[in-house]
């Protein structure tokens, strides 16, 4: 019984994951645009470096209506990124981390995040204690790297492969 509701819980959160994630990279994102068939596509996906819309993203991906989106990157309102964060999406809080993801994410990310901040005394003393990395730091800085390697790309079956272990670390928060 109880296993039923953690996979009823589980399908209800990846529906609800779903609907509001990047339709292209399937990422949570706080810079979203919508296109005049509403559809929403993350400002990473939809423009260039050189802020024009790329290329192949003429029509929109899921209804291929031409010129859904704006051809140049438009300036996304405070409301619209207040919006998404009140949906529960945050971004790293970690100076120089460029990844956004939802608030349920966010701590098990803090512990791997490579831009994470030691304080001195915790360095010094690990750096006395330890001269050569542990096994749990080990498995930490090889779990960050699947973890930046399924945000960069639009993988959906890398980004499912790496789900299973959220959704045990939400079963047990709850």
């Amino acid at each position: 019984m109880a296993r039923r509701a953690s996979s009823a819980l589980e399908e209800i959160q990846n529906n609800y994951e779903q609907r509001f994630n990047c339709g292209i990279c399937m990422c949570p994102k706080l810079k979203m645009v919508y296109g005049t068939c509403q559809h929403r596509i993350c400002v990473d996906c939809l423009y260039c470096n050189y802020d024009n819309r790329r290329p192949s993203m003429d029509k929109c991906p899921t209804c291929q209506k031409d010129e859904a989106f704006p051809p140049f990157r438009p300036d996304i309102p405070e409301d619209n990124i207040e919006s998404q964060q009140c949906l529960g999406i945050r971004s790293c809080t970690n100076s120089g981390c460029p990844i956004e993801m939802w608030e349920w994410e966010l701590e098990e990310h803090l512990l791997i995040c490579p831009n994470r901040a030691d304080s001195p005394a915790a360095t010094a003393k690990r750096r006395r204690s330890h001269p050569i990395h542990t096994y749990d730091e080990t498995k930490q800085q090889k779990k960050s790297l699947q973890l930046r390697m399924a945000r960069s790309r639009s993988n959906v079956h890398e980004l499912s492969r790496l789900r299973p272990r959220r959704q045990q670390v939400l079963v047990q928060l709850r």
